[in-house]
């Protein structure tokens, strides 16, 4: 990578992970509750596809017995994402991956959990990672894939935030949420092939559920 880009990246990520270790760190914890509620999923070998600083990933090993790979296309994403497993004592539990969710790194039926959250907005292919999220998941497994904040009020809390200091995340917000929307989302899992699935609408966000079938 060029050095230019690569000092592009490394300041992208920087500002993720400082909005997402302060304005956005509690939802990570609700949300890795949601997940695990909702999949039923507590052990064996689990995927966070989209990771960034991997604060769900983090929070789903520690509300379970699941050991998580926290994937993600970019190396200086992962660099901050080591740094947090270390700080939380999960090197053992917790592993950063290289990779992209159009083509996992992992073999046919060796996952039991992949979950993401705010990923999908910027997925090329949706149709594509579902059926590549499928394809890893073991028999009985689940994937849940989508956005949200966990609780009305850490919306409206994280919105507030937001808004203060990033004039352009509402709208950014709005705009991301009207293109995955149920419709589309429906189509992209019949694209697919994929017919069982669930879709949740918790006033948060918009969330897709889905097994191995």
């Amino acid at each position: 990578m060029p050095e230019e880009e690569c000092c592009r990246e490394e300041k992208r990520a920087r500002e993720f992970n400082e909005i997402a270790t302060t304005v956005f760190a509690p939802v990570y914890p609700v949300i890795a509750g949601q997940v695990l509620e909702w999949t039923g999923i507590r052990e064996g070998n689990a995927v966070d596809a989209g990771c960034g600083p991997a604060l769900l990933a983090i929070s789903i090993a520690l509300q379970s017995r699941l050991r998580v790979y926290a994937l993600d296309t970019s190396p200086a994403m992962l660099r901050l994402a080591s740094g947090h497993i270390r700080s939380n004592g999960l090197v053992r539990r917790v592993v950063p991956v290289l990779g992209d969710v159009h083509e996992l790194p992992f073999d046919d039926g060796t996952v039991d959990l992949v979950a993401s959250r705010g990923s999908w907005f910027f997925w090329d292919d949706l149709s594509g990672a579902f059926r590549e999220v499928q394809r890893v998941l073991s028999p009985g497994g689940y994937a849940c894939i989508g956005g949200g904040f966990g609780t009305p009020l850490l919306k409206e809390q994280v919105a507030a935030a937001m808004k203060s200091g990033y004039s352009e995340w509402e709208r950014g917000v709005e705009e991301r949420m009207k293109r995955n929307n149920p419709v589309r989302i429906r189509d992209e899992f019949s694209r697919a092939g994929i017919t069982a699935f669930r879709l949740i609408e918790d006033g948060t966000g918009l969330w897709a559920v889905f097994g191995k079938e």
